[in-house]
């Protein structure tokens, strides 16, 4: 099982290599393609990173324009 712990690390991990909308698209598609191979417990593992980048863009995005004011 994966914990709650790697989640969050490897969305940071994403959105650090590859940008915050980079990273989104991409958990995406590795969620279609476990879905397409079958791969049920992947399908859930990737359905909660790009669940945790979406939280942290969003989290960044309202920071972002609260410091903007």
């Amino acid at each position: 099982m994966t914990t709650d712990a790697e989640i969050w690390r490897a969305a940071r991990d994403l959105i650090a290599e590859q940008g915050p909308h980079r990273a989104e698209a991409y958990a995406y598609r590795q969620i279609n393609e476990m879905a397409t191979s079958g791969n049920f417990a992947g399908n859930l593992v990737w359905r909660r990173i790009h669940r945790a980048i979406k939280g942290l863009n969003n989290s960044a995005s309202k920071a972002a324009s609260a410091t903007r004011r």
